[in-house]
């Protein structure tokens, strides 16, 4: 893993996104003209051409953690089954808590699934020194990507996953409730906290949290940890030294810092956080019951079809202030979805294929048009929605920065932080606690 701060983010992809931002005229999708197709001499046009009519008939199974997004992954599979009539793809959405476990019993009982969605970094490397993946490096899609990207999605030195999409993970907020209340957009934690006890005194709820679903939480915890950790109290091989059994949870202060803010968010959140899924959330905020929702941009779907208007114009986009120095409060923006072929399917060339069209611009429209959230593929669109262009400083100044870099342990630590914070929530245990508990558990799984 690039250790560096990488953003991930082509120059290209900047610049188009920021394009979009200042000239966003409230259309919430990126219309046909601008999305149906590229210029005929495209490069990227299709990368993949149309079976021939002597191929033989293949399906291929494509396993992704996309399930909110199963609609517009499944409009991509229908205009790449339109491309090549003799592959058809067997598409297996799988929700993201349960993601993990399926995808290695699969692959462990022999149950080849062709394609499938891997995140960069620990997780790739496991699957790659397993012997599930396929090289991509010298595949011509490839050539779609900044090299800035797959350098950092690089393991060992070699391209096992193609980038797929990419987005900020923030905190969107309804616009009315922060104007009835005169309340600022807040630049530091401790304004954050303001903010929320204001909304909360006001009668109205401060967060919408769907914490029954694992990963939301896990999600959360991923990231205000490594950023406090690394950015906040400068434990830089924090870490590194985790993975070697040469750090405890105990030494850093960050640990704290992390059960406090979450004892913040449990506090400031809807009744009964963790009974209601991600989807409840989504839908709560939606309903403007709530005021603000961190998370990536993955709902807009969701709220332009069930709250159009607050899609048009209701709703903002804030950088979550894990910190109280506005200078370090960047702008979150990580790498999502990748795609990876397995090193053992029967249909590599079938496969291949199913990436080079992903990799295409008429894929990419459809991705982002549908899916709301932005592709790496050059020249795609960058037109998710409108409250995206509140995002439009931290861009124009490069005030980006991605806090998984900075985790380059293996040891699976969100987990069990996830599990042992909400003993705290509900009085079970004592932050000590389960600071003690976590190095515990480092000690006696990774010897």
């Amino acid at each position: 893993m690039n250790k560096k701060l990488g953003l991930g983010l082509s120059v290209a992809m900047m610049t188009a996104l920021l394009s979009a931002c200042g000239g966003n005229n409230g259309n919430n999708a990126a219309s046909p003209a601008n999305t149906a197709s590229a210029p005929a001499n495209s490069a990227t046009e299709s990368a993949s051409a149309p079976a021939t009519e002597d191929t033989e008939p293949v399906t291929i199974s494509f396993m992704h953690f996309k399930s909110d997004a199963t609609d517009g992954i499944n409009k991509i599979v229908e205009q790449f089954e339109a491309e090549n009539p003799n592959i058809k793809v067997d598409v297996q959405p799988v929700k993201f808590d349960d993601y993990a476990t399926l995808l290695k019993t699969k692959l462990a009982s022999g149950d080849i699934v062709d394609v499938f969605t891997l995140n960069a970094g620990s997780t790739t490397k496991l699957y790659k020194d397993g012997g599930y993946l396929e090289d991509l490096t010298d595949q011509e899609f490839m050539k779609t990507f900044d090299p800035g990207v797959l350098a950092e999605q690089a393991t060992d030195g070699r391209n096992y996953i193609m980038p797929l999409n990419a987005g900020p993970i923030a905190v969107f907020y309804n616009k009315k409730i922060f104007a009835d209340l005169g309340i600022e957009i807040p630049t530091t934690y401790d304004a954050l906290i303001a903010a929320a006890q204001k909304i909360k005194d006001s009668g109205k709820t401060p967060f919408a949290l769907g914490w029954k679903d694992g990963w939301p939480l896990g999600m959360w915890l991923s990231r205000d940890f490594p950023s406090n950790t690394v950015l906040v109290d400068k434990q830089t091989d924090f870490f590194d030294k985790l993975e070697k059994g040469e750090a405890k949870f105990a030494d850093n202060p960050a640990t704290k810092t992390t059960i406090q803010h979450a004892l913040d968010m449990f506090k400031y959140g809807n009744k009964d956080q963790l009974g209601v899924d991600y989807n409840g959330a989504v839908d709560m905020f939606a309903r403007e019951e709530a005021a603000m929702m961190y998370m990536g941009t993955w709902p807009l779907p969701d709220i332009e079809k069930k709250n159009p208007e607050l899609f048009a114009t209701g709703m903002g986009y804030f950088p979550y202030p894990f910190s109280n120095d506005p200078a370090l409060n960047k702008l979150e923006f990580n790498p999502d979805a990748s795609v990876a072929v397995n090193s053992k399917s029967e249909h590599k060339e079938a496969a291949m294929k199913f990436l080079a069209y992903l990799a295409s611009v008429p894929a990419a429209n459809t991705w982002v048009e549908n899916v709301k959230t932005l592709t790496y593929v050059k020249g795609a669109s960058t037109d998710i929605a409108p409250a995206v262009s509140d995002l439009k400083p931290y861009f124009d100044n490069g005030q980006l920065y991605n806090s998984q870099v900075y985790i380059t342990t293996t040891i699976d630590w969100t987990t069990q932080f996830s599990q042992y914070v909400q003993k705290v929530f509900f009085n079970k245990a004592t932050a000590d606690d389960i600071i003690k508990d976590l190095d515990d558990w480092v000690a006696k799984n990774h010897k």
